[in-house]
């Protein structure tokens, strides 16, 4: 019979062209095709224990725990479910039919990461599942019950994001601000372990991503509704072709762009590190707006995204109105309703004087002039109290040019965050 294999840190010999699929998910290899992971449904509740060493070290320990698992398993039309078998004493990850969560005192001075998941697969159905926190990151400012529901998205079958504001996005906030799921985490999972049928979980949108040499492999595919919210998004196949499932009813645009940062395909598992990084514009699907209703396949959506650019936003920056004192970093910053800020954005390519940018939200409004320092633009926006909560895009443009930074801003639902690397499949 086949033997389980590990996954989450091994390289594979990918041959093939993965199915087109919605979010970015884990991969393994299975008779020279490329198959994403998951666990059967048989697999649920999933069982885990934890070491008591890593519980007494955590603040708050199992009730931390319990609520990053519970993240996942709370959602709304899922099967997911999980049990708790208890503390252990001496746990170590490894292969040995347990699914563990453990501390680890090497992870950071081997691979430069403060938390990693070993999955292991037999021919694409999960058996197993090792998450490992290093010992740094409990005494660091990092904010460690993100980090553990990160990780447990992984144990899930899922990579890394590139929106932003996504939980499954490689690097973890500073600080302990509440935890939840994205939009982008949601549908993704959703789509993955559906307690219903697929078709009345939303609609599905299907085309292809093509640029200079034709199809593009590894362009994220965006979904945003008319609130501006980067709703559901996936990464295109080998030969440039994407499927968004579970996309809930309303209107949408869909735009593609490149994995150029700060995500690029090395954030992801070794099938999608192969993915094509040419600096691309963003580009929108050049057609009517979407209307997406459940159990409707709305297919053939080309996005033109022909030509090159050095356009290229990769820091964001949130300070007082008026002010310029911004600490730039390359992850979601909150902003609150009926506030005003002065918004920055760095990269490439922003031209003093050329360079502008806009938020896809109907809530926030530029309320100040465009100015320039170094290789930033900074404006002041102001935030309506009524603005729609959830993740927003900037979308940066020089002349015909755009690009984007998929969920750089996340408005607060009502009153309304630096980051540290997780690892590669961690």
């Amino acid at each position: 019979m086949p033997l389980p294999r590990p996954i989450a840190l091994t390289l594979f010999l990918i041959t093939l062209a993965l199915p087109a699929s919605a979010a970015v998910r884990l991969t393994t290899s299975v008779n020279g095709a490329v198959v994403e992971v998951e666990w059967a449904a048989s697999s649920f509740p999933i069982r885990y224990q934890a070491d008591q060493r890593l519980l007494s070290a955590l603040p708050g320990g199992a009730a931390m725990l319990d609520r990053a698992f519970g993240a996942w398993s709370s959602l709304d039309r899922t099967r997911l479910a999980f049990q708790s078998m208890g503390t252990g004493s001496g746990l170590v990850a490894g292969h040995n039919g347990l699914n563990t969560v453990t501390l680890s005192d090497d992870l950071f001075a081997n691979q430069r990461a403060i938390a990693v998941t070993t999955n292991w697969d037999v021919q694409g159905k999960l058996t197993e599942s090792d998450i490992q926190v290093d010992a740094t990151l409990v005494n660091s400012s990092y904010n460690i019950e993100q980090a553990l529901v990160h990780e447990v998205g992984h144990l899930l079958g899922l990579d890394h994001s590139p929106v932003l504001s996504a939980v499954m996005y490689p690097y973890v906030s500073r600080g302990n601000d509440p935890v939840s799921l994205d939009s982008d985490d949601r549908v993704a999972i959703t789509a993955m372990y559906p307690e219903i049928d697929r078709t009345l979980l939303g609609g599905t949108l299907r085309g292809r991503v093509t640029g200079d040499g034709g199809g593009i492999f590894a362009a994220q595919v965006v979904a945003v509704n008319e609130a501006g919210v980067p709703v559901a998004t996936g990464l295109t196949n080998r030969t440039g072709d994407f499927t968004l499932e579970g996309v809930p009813d309303g209107k949408y645009r869909i735009y593609a762009e490149p994995l150029d940062g700060p995500v690029d395909p090395r954030n992801l598992s070794p099938f999608w590190q192969q993915g094509n990084i040419t600096s691309f514009r963003t580009q929108f699907h050049d057609g009517a707006v979407l209307e997406v209703t459940s159990g409707r396949v709305l297919g053939n959506l080309v996005v033109d995204a022909s030509g090159t650019s050095d356009l290229n936003p990769r820091w964001v920056g949130v300070s007082a109105s008026g002010s310029h004192d911004f600490r730039l970093t390359t992850t979601a910053l909150t902003v609150q309703p009926g506030q005003t800020a002065s918004i920055a954005v760095a990269g490439d390519g922003m031209t003093p004087g050329v360079a502008t940018f806009e938020i896809l939200s109907p809530g926030m409004r530029r309320v100040s002039p465009f100015r320039y320092a170094g290789n930033y633009v900074y404006a002041d926006f102001q935030i309506a109290p009524d603005a729609p909560g959830g993740s927003a895009i900037i979308l940066v443009k020089r002349g015909n040019e755009a690009a984007a930074l998929t969920g750089a801003l996340k408005i607060a639902e009502s009153k309304g965050s630096g980051r540290g690397r997780i690892a590669g499949r961690g």
